[in-house]
């Protein structure tokens, strides 16, 4: 009986080390291949995202829940989140190591907040306090659709699309295209629901562009260049 219980004892002992064996050859495996292949493609491991978090508020108190707080890189669009009955916000922000060092600004309902940071692989910036003069009137950004004419306020945000494309917020095409659609979108109602309608939908689209060279090009060639030229050869008309 004795011999028979230390037989079994021994046979359950090498079940266990085989089960712990294969779950290391998995292990491995999986390394291998897996992170080994991800590490490989760029020579390095993919940039740890930036985090930030902290409270928002105005000149006069605390946003109200729901309030959109938008982030932007280099003036590109990159990620977005609402704030919390607390009136804090927490936003992790992806990027690659070319991103590093990129100054991350914010907007809070549509209006620039005061505060920029740098863009760095694994930063936390916790406290990271998000400040604005006041929140405008009317509602706040994205604008619900449909939402009341005529618009509530200036719009204050450029042409998400245009500015993946030409690579910054400046270029002389995004002049025009800003021009055209103060003067002529909206100073009408359907203008208007048209221009929400689009950076409402407009900003993921811009962070997808802007990440691929080649659809950059074609985007810009194939569409935004047509509409800047028709808006220049028709401003005369349109200005008057």
């Amino acid at each position: 009986m004795k011999e028979q219980i230390t037989g079994s004892d021994c046979r359950g002992r090498k079940a266990g080390r085989l089960v712990g064996a294969l779950g290391l050859l998995l292990a491995v495996v999986l390394v291998v291949g897996v992170v080994v292949p991800a590490y490989a493609q760029d020579g390095m491991p993919p940039a740890i995202p930036c985090y930030f978090a902290g409270t928002v508020s105005t000149s006069t108190g605390p946003v109200p829940e729901g309030t959109v707080v938008q982030a932007f890189r280099d003036g590109v669009y990159v990620d977005e989140t609402t704030v919390s009955a607390d009136s804090t916000y927490v936003l992790v922000l992806r990027g690659e190591y070319s991103d590093q060092d990129k100054i991350v600004s914010f907007t809070v309902a549509g209006v620039q907040a005061s505060q920029t940071a740098a863009w760095k692989t694994g930063e936390s910036y916790e406290n990271f306090n998000l400040t604005i003069s006041a929140l405008p009137d009317g509602n706040p950004f994205p604008f619900p659709f449909p939402f009341p004419f005529p618009f509530p306020f200036p719009f204050p945000f450029d042409c998400f699309i245009a500015t993946a494309v030409y690579g910054g917020p400046s270029a002389e095409q995004i002049e025009v295209l800003r021009e055209f659609r103060d003067v002529v979108l909206l100073e009408s109602s359907a203008g208007s629901q048209l221009a929400a309608l689009y950076y409402r939908l407009s900003p993921p689209i811009a962070d997808f562009i802007s990440g691929n060279r080649l659809l950059r090009t074609l985007v810009r060639e194939l569409l935004v260049d047509p509409l800047v030229w028709t808006a220049e050869v028709t401003r005369a008309i349109w200005r008057r």
